[in-house]
């Protein structure tokens, strides 16, 4: 629900580049790819250099620092009470792990359940 309101709000006031594939609705790596193409043909046909870096960002989620993510939504615009999850446990089938304190890191859906809680 988190995610839906906040992509909502994202997309309604141009705070997402529009270039920006990943994780919207209706996009997809295949995209980018395509403007990478494009972006060759062009400088190819134009005699000129093509210049990409890429990168690979290793655990990035596991590292994100949350406290960064909100102040960044804050400055977006979004006010109020935004969700601090302090706390999280994982459920595997019937059985809950230990509430365990998440400092960094975002959570994220898998084969399992991640409960979250203020």
């Amino acid at each position: 629900m988190v995610n839906n309101r906040l992509v909502w709000y994202l997309e309604r006031n141009k705070i997402i580049t529009p270039t920006q594939s990943g994780f919207r609705e209706g996009r997809s790596t295949t995209d980018q790819l395509v403007r990478l193409e494009s972006f060759v043909r062009e400088a190819f046909i134009q005699k000129q250099h093509a210049t990409a870096i890429f990168f690979e960002l290793e655990k990035a989620y596991d590292t994100t620092w949350k406290f960064g993510i909100l102040k960044d939504l804050h400055s977006a615009g979004l006010r109020g009470r935004l969700p601090l999850f302090r706390k999280c446990q994982v459920r595997v089938g019937g059985s809950y792990s230990k509430p365990s304190v998440q400092e960094t890191g975002v959570p994220q859906e898998a084969s399992y359940l991640l409960l979250c809680f203020v």
